[in-house]
């Protein structure tokens, strides 16, 4: 990996396309049953022939191919795998899914079309580059492949439920189906659920989804709005998301259907019931477009609680209390700087009252603590709540801990200096109170 701290989020997606590392390594690492055949010359990007056409590409030249440098689409171009996916296994794929959780089974009821629902896929017109990167999703990352299923089943879905055009839902379905392939160029082993992330690589995360629309965005024959699209899945509309920061309208409605099926799916893999994605989504109604929630809270049965309690009312306390001192924090430092007067810090105060939005949702009283958790043991569905707002509050506050981080290196030198004492400060005491809900855990 290479220093990209001065790099722009931009070029750090084009040099990961460009040194393709990880992504041929998965290539080249498929299981000895998956086939590959080269239908044309595989050349280097450095004009290298590596693999001739005809060749079957055996073990040495899975070796030969693993860590080369190549350009573009070359491997989707010359590369033929004999069980590679077709619309008609992503279907039956499709089915398999539904089949197995009742969750995607009442979407499919709810849709008011079971059978697009379940076969919609097989009609789907995509590129052999398209499912050439299905299939090492498959073969080689799983997880990744369940969860493009699952998008595109959430996607469509909601595309059923809102009425769009045929068309358009199309798009969005084959959006939804590549919209996290540009993790096949991440290393592996930044994307495991233990790792964690250094500022470095975390910015390869923010560059997915600028891969994902450079895979897509130079294949023939598919609509610019799924590239469009692609792009727009990590976005917010509070401006809260990447890669660019883009906000309301500038979002398009397919954009604001995969940000929230990408969400709730990662959430249905996570948690059980309902009521955990029913509530993380009223939480962020600031993020995500309110028809398009709308149409997933009306999916929702009224499903009986799990039967549960607040286990330990010290550790919840004390997040509270960690969250409660935050939020004065920043009340004080409203009142003593002038950081209301600068413009680049606008989006810090947005957040930050949100936050306070999110907490007043569950009658989260920070002078009534006491009272708050006396609640939560005599009522099952306010217990669940507050367990999901403390989780939720850590996450928005290290995702806002992110974003002053991806914002800072831009206005430091152009605010006023006071203001940047008080604004770094600021930043210690949010990493301070993330250490304390880490040790309260």
């Amino acid at each position: 990996m290479t220093d990209n701290k001065n790099q722009s989020i931009d070029d750090i997606a084009q040099s990961m396309v460009d040194n393709a590392t990880n992504y041929v390594d998965s290539v080249s690492a498929m299981p000895g049953g998956n086939d590959l055949n080269a239908i044309e010359d595989i050349m280097s990007s450095s004009g290298i022939n590596l693999v001739a056409r005809g060749m079957r590409i055996d073990a040495s030249l899975r070796e030969k191919l693993s860590g080369s440098r190549l350009s573009g689409s070359t491997l989707e171009k010359s590369i033929l795998i004999a069980d590679c996916i077709t619309p008609e296994s992503l279907a039956v794929d499709t089915g398999h899914l539904i089949d197995k959780d009742a969750r995607f089974k009442k979407f499919e009821v709810m849709s008011g079309d079971p059978g697009a629902m379940r076969y919609g896929a097989s009609r789907l017109k995509l590129p052999r580059e398209i499912l050439f990167r299905l299939t090492v999703a498959r073969n080689q990352r799983p997880e990744l492949y369940r969860h493009l299923l699952s998008v595109a089943v959430i996607s469509h879905f909601i595309a059923l439920r809102l009425q769009l055009r045929q068309a358009t839902i199309d798009n969005l379905v084959i959006a939804a189906l590549c919209h996290d392939l540009g993790e096949l160029y991440i290393d592996p082993m930044i994307l495991g659920t233990e790792h964690r992330l250094t500022d470095e690589e975390r910015r390869f995360i923010y560059a997915h989804p600028i891969i994902g629309w450079m895979m897509v965005h130079e294949v023939p024959d598919v609509d610019s709005e799924v590239a469009g699209t692609i792009i727009q899945h990590q976005e917010r509309l509070d401006g809260s998301g990447y890669p660019y920061g883009k906000r309301d309208d500038a979002i398009g409605l397919p954009g604001r259907i995969l940000a929230a099926a990408d969400v709730s799916a990662s959430i249905m893999a996570r948690f059980s019931d309902h009521h955990r994605l029913s509530t993380l989504l009223r939480l962020n109604n600031k993020k995500y477009d309110p028809k398009v929630v709308g149409v997933l809270h009306d999916s929702i049965a009224q499903e009986t609680i799990p039967a549960g309690q607040v286990e330990c009312d010290a550790i919840i306390m004390a997040r509270l209390a960690s969250f409660a001192s935050f939020l004065d924090g920043w009340t004080q430092l409203q009142a003593v700087t002038e950081i209301a007067r600068e413009a680049s810090c606008e989006f810090i105060a947005e957040r930050m009252y949100n936050l306070r939005m999110i907490v007043r949702q569950v009658g989260f009283d920070p002078d009534s603590l006491d009272m708050l958790l006396q609640l939560a043991k005599e009522d099952v569905v306010i217990a669940t709540e507050l367990t999901v707002l403390v989780d939720e509050l850590q996450f928005q506050l290290a995702e806002l801990g992110r974003e002053f981080d991806r914002h800072s290196s831009d206005w430091s030198n152009t605010i006023n200096p006071l203001v940047a004492v008080a604004l770094t400060d600021w930043r210690r005491q949010l990493q301070d109170c993330l250490e304390k809900e880490t040790g309260a855990m």
